[in-house]
């Protein structure tokens, strides 16, 4: 679905499970958002915001906004298919023009589109979710619950290679009622924020089912699968053919700018009263910066800088949130499959010299970090008690390159001229250290990279386009080290075994089971069929201290369940149990070293605050508060696209 591309797992097929997969996990967690713990970020004390986002009844300013388009997007080539895997597009721009039932914002609680409710029914094993029936698609159908089922069926056919294999979970109850039917309780806090998928047009896409009923073998569905990816749909197509949903439609596409107007029969339609916003193409940041000099943007997320020296434009929104931009490594690699050299590396970042690199750069203030969590700070505190975060390993905010080479010395690294040499003679060089081609990742990259090599630890950073970013994260493999993120807004996210957002992707080496019929927390043991996982060759059931904060291999040992733990953590209503197997996960993290964070995440955003309203904290006066204030704090995507800013009135 939407997230098949680079949505909230980061990996293939997104973090929706069928429910052949959840039979097989447990409900295992990650079905939740891509946001994380909201408020504002402590090292940004004076955060501006606008005071007045009511529309008036005067006549407004002007009718159109003018924003920079994402960098590497380049419209009239793009393939906006929500089922392929090769897009050029960010994960949040299919909600621009398509409408998903809910997502959450940087509480984790779900903003409410598509859906007016999300119910979870009973003993906890049976969704209900009701659509909003003033939703229509762009030639004046109404959107309903068979285009959201068709939206999930397609997918569970491409996961499970067909309908013979698919358990379908879903079931239409009326027009505007979908039934989702679980094998195990949901946390309520997770489920309700997990229903981000977008609908699509049950008309348009209905050849595909078909399709897929049709193929007679596994080689057949692929087939279809395969098809069905290289199927292309324009922007133009969606307007023309009426494929979309969304408040904006695209209208005219040039080298230089992708025009789009208000869907007037939109249920936010009187949310705003804009009438066309401007997606101007400008690929260099200095025309960007440019531009903004120009006063010929009014809103953006980038050049934060610049924007603050300018006069016409402030900074109305920064806010911090639960995610982490972290370095993962993959074991494949000789050198990074050792404890030794991970725990080196986290040794070696400076974190505060870093966030004083991003705000340098990108004009954002961010958070340093002291260890290795898998968690946020705020969530990091929220979850576990003073007690336990001090006996940590405490690998340090600021850069100890005599800890790194004590503890690779200690493991029989020597130095040969200027790089590290293993036990075996093997030299520590050539490492691929890949970076997706997003603005802030590369200056982690282009910092990180050389601090590595002048350690000893010779690279090559690779920062391809974004389709090739995507076929040697999802497919090959082909890199040491990655820049990534994760959503820790609630433990069995931080630790998610359903993706490398997470702890890491295991899900797919359990072997399948059936349902045993009842609705209980899954405690069971899940059946691996393999010791190791097949991204980043992560050992599934390691052995780790008992004792929280020894460094070595001694003493009593515990082994790591990460699947049934969070199994358990997604369906428990307790949360003491919760907490508990937190403190596991969060003790295994700090030990092992899969991946480490760099910083906790900060989102600002800037507007020309003379002409537009722009969302507050607060937003009382808006015409919608109550909704406004329910989807503050999350992604720069609602706060156009959903109708959160209006021109001021004269």
């Amino acid at each position: 679905m939407v997230n098949s591309n680079h949505g909230s797992s980061g990996d293939p097929q997104g973090n929706r499970l069928t429910r052949r997969q959840w039979l097989a996990l447990g409900g295992s967690a990650t079905m939740a958002g891509l946001a994380g713990c909201g408020g504002n970020n402590p090292n940004d004390p004076d955060v501006t915001m606008s005071s007045n986002t009511s529309n008036g009844d005067g006549t407004p300013v002007t009718t159109e906004l003018h924003m920079r388009a994402p960098v590497s997007w380049q419209p009239s080539k793009a393939n906006i298919n929500p089922f392929t895997s090769t897009k050029n597009t960010e994960f949040w721009m299919d909600y621009i023009w398509w409408e998903s039932p809910v997502y959450p914002n940087a509480h984790g609680k779900p903003m409410y589109w598509l859906a007016d409710e999300v119910n979870i029914k009973g003993d906890g094993c049976e969704v209900e979710i009701k659509l909003n029936e003033d939703y229509t698609w762009w030639d004046g159908t109404p959107v309903t619950a068979q285009d959201l089922h068709t939206a999930y069926l397609i997918s569970d056919y491409r996961v499970d290679l067909g309908p013979e294999n698919t358990d379908d979970s879903w079931e239409i109850v009326d027009k505007y009622t979908l039934k989702h039917k679980l094998s195990g309780p949901a946390n309520p806090s997770l489920q309700k924020s997990s229903y981000l998928s977008i609908a699509v047009k049950h008309d348009y896409f209905k050849s595909w089912l078909q399709k897929y009923e049709d193929a007679g073998s596994e080689e057949a569905i692929k087939e279809v699968t395969k098809e069905l990816e290289e199927e292309n749909i324009t922007l133009n197509d969606l307007t023309e053919k009426g494929l979309g949903c969304g408040l904006w439609k695209p209208t005219q596409l040039s080298p230089t700018n992708a025009v789009h107007e208000k869907y007037e029969d939109h249920p936010r339609a009187d949310w705003t009263n804009l009438k066309t916003f401007n997606w101007h193409l400008i690929s260099e940041k200095q025309k960007a910066i440019q531009s903004l000099r120009a006063d010929q943007l009014d809103m953006g997320d980038k050049t934060v800088n610049q924007a603050k020296s300018s006069s016409k434009v402030d900074v109305f929104n920064r806010f911090g949130t639960s995610s982490i931009v972290k370095l993962s490594m993959n074991w494949n690699n000789e050198h990074l499959a050792r404890r030794p050299v991970r725990r080196a590396i986290a040794y070696l970042i400076d974190h505060d010299e870093l966030v004083q690199v991003i705000k340098s750069t990108q004009g954002l203030n961010y958070e340093s970090r002291d260890t290795v969590t898998g968690m946020s700070s705020k969530a990091t505190k929220q979850w576990v008690d003073d007690g336990f975060r001090n006996k940590l390993i405490t690998y340090g905010r600021n850069s100890k390159p005599q800890k790194a080479k004590q503890v690779l010395e200690n493991a029989g690294y020597s130095k040969d001229g200027n790089v590290w040499v293993g036990p075996n003679g093997s030299r520590v060089e050539g490492l691929t250290y890949l970076t997706p081609p997003w603005n802030i990742y590369e200056t982690i990259g282009n910092y990180m990279s050389p601090k590595l090599k002048e350690f000893g630890f010779d690279n090559k950073l690779v920062i391809p386009s974004s389709s090739g970013f995507w076929k040697r994260w999802t497919d090959t493999h082909d890199f040491d080290m990655v820049n990534w993120f994760s959503d820790t807004s609630h433990p069995a996210n931080a630790y998610s075994t359903l993706s490398v957002a997470g702890i890491g992707k295991y899900d797919e080496i359990v072997n399948k089971s059936e349902a045993k019929g009842n609705c209980k927390v899954n405690r069971s043991m899940p059946d691996l069929s393999q010791d190791r996982s097949n991204k980043l060759n992560h050992p599934i059931r390691a052995k780790f201290p008992k004792k929280v904060g020894q460094k070595g291999n001694g003493g009593s040992k515990q082994t790591l369940n990460p699947v049934k733990w969070n199994n358990i953590m997604s369906q428990t209503q307790s949360t003491k149990e919760v907490k508990d197997l937190t403190k596991k996960l969060m003790w295994y993290t700090n030990w092992q070293v899969p991946h480490i964070g760099f910083y906790d995440e900060t989102r600002a955003f800037w507007g020309d605050t003379s002409k537009f309203n722009f969302p507050t904290a607060e937003a009382d006066d808006h015409p919608n508060a109550e909704g406004t204030k329910a989807e503050h704090f999350s992604n720069s995507m609602e706060f156009l696209m959903k109708g959160h800013v209006s021109a001021k009135t004269k």
